[in-house]
């Protein structure tokens, strides 16, 4: 319990740095990650090593009061089939790529 004082002002300090990065600049700092990751899924998925992505859209969301996320629409072709993730990042060490096809298809 007589530590919680002193934890207070690193979580203030937190929650400020924080707030200090624009939406772009959050988009931008994950968007590579978010690409890997992408990637990564697509390759097993599509079960080919030579894919190409495009970011389609990208946004900032909220998962909980203060905690927000960046979301980004991926397009990956490779070996003559595509498909479309929905990529979340909360950090760029924390990526999840999840299929939004129902079934990879032949562009």
């Amino acid at each position: 319990m007589n530590h919680l004082p002193k934890t207070l002002p690193v979580l203030a300090a937190i929650a400020m740095l924080s707030g200090c990065m624009s939406d772009q600049e959050f988009l931008a700092s994950n968007q590579q990650a978010a690409i890997n990751a992408t990637e990564s899924r697509a390759k097993f998925e599509l079960n080919c090593e030579a894919v190409t992505s495009s970011v389609l859209s990208s946004k900032v969301t909220s998962v909980r009061r203060a905690m927000q996320r960046t979301e980004y629409t991926i397009g990956v072709r490779g070996c003559n089939r595509q498909a479309t993730y929905i990529t979340y990042c909360l950090n760029p060490t924390d990526c999840n790529a999840i299929a939004n096809t129902a079934r990879t298809s032949t562009p």
